[in-house]
């Protein structure tokens, strides 16, 4: 059975909301590979589950 969040999906609003950062920033971070990349290419959407564990593994790392 899958529950809600794992079919969620992020548009750049949301992420640049969950980031706390400008659109701006957001893209900056994204060139670095600091964001994960879309898994929708067009418009760019992130799956909320690719995205938590994009910074679990990031944070495991450090």
């Amino acid at each position: 059975m899958t529950n809600k969040t794992d079919k969620e999906f992020l548009k750049i609003s949301d992420m640049v909301a969950k980031l706390g950062v400008t659109r701006t920033q957001f893209w900056k971070m994204r060139k670095a590979g600091e964001v994960p990349p879309p898994v929708i290419k067009n418009p760019q959407m992130w799956l909320a589950t690719k995205v938590m564990e994009f910074y679990e593994n990031r944070a495991s790392r450090e």
